[in-house]
């Protein structure tokens, strides 16, 4: 059933102006993602764990191309590769919640990721897991990352946020390492890119 969701999700994806495609397993995004990007091209990869998961990030390299991942630099050298990163040809990235009509919602506390989804990169691909996937609207996703993907990521960073010490949010109370100061919402595809949803019908990331 969830691979018929998924590809309804995807039908109002490509009516957002979006790329869609659906995938059953990581290893068929993952071998899709290699073989839809362009021979030697530098690929850089924001902060995500469903990358990470997927191993994304060695094959890449393995495929020859050059990888630019902040988290895999020195605190000190993260400013310049968050901006080099900007001007990748290629991004790859997950959402925090994808709705099940179609609408992607981050959160971000730096801001590169939600920087290059809306410029920069002239191709981003955005992978989900069937996990992201929310019935309704905006405020569910918010509900969603607030609930889910914040807490676990707060925790998987030991950050003194509410959220990872509580599970819940409490927004007068966050200062510290909030992961919460922005918020993207993607209602189309923004224009002059190539934006790419690959969609998985396996539970990835937060």
């Amino acid at each position: 059933m969830i691979m018929n969701q998924l590809e309804t999700v995807a039908a109002k994806l490509r009516e957002r102006g979006f790329d869609a495609a659906v995938f059953a397993t990581r290893e068929e995004a993952a071998s899709f993602i290699l073989s839809d990007i362009p021979a030697g091209v530098q690929v850089a990869i924001g902060g995500s764990m469903t990358v990470k998961e997927m191993d994304l990030h060695t094959q890449l390299r393995a495929c020859g191309h050059e990888v630019l991942w902040h988290w895999e630099v020195p605190h000190a050298e993260r400013h310049a590769v968050l901006h080099e990163a900007m001007n990748a040809p290629v991004y790859l990235c997950s959402a925090n919640a994808l709705t099940t009509d179609g609408l992607m919602v981050q959160i971000d506390g730096t801001g590169n990721r939600v920087a290059a989804q809306c410029y920069g990169p002239a191709t981003v691909y955005v992978i989900i897991g069937r996990n992201k996937l929310v019935e309704g609207s905006y405020q569910q996703a918010v509900k969603r990352i607030k609930q889910v993907a914040c807490p676990a990521n707060a925790r998987r960073l030991n950050l003194p946020t509410p959220c990872g010490q509580t599970g819940s949010c409490d927004v007068s109370a966050c200062k510290a390492g909030s992961m919460c100061h922005m918020i993207l919402a993607l209602e189309g595809a923004p224009g002059g890119k190539r934006t790419q949803v690959v969609l998985v019908n396996e539970d990835l990331g937060y």
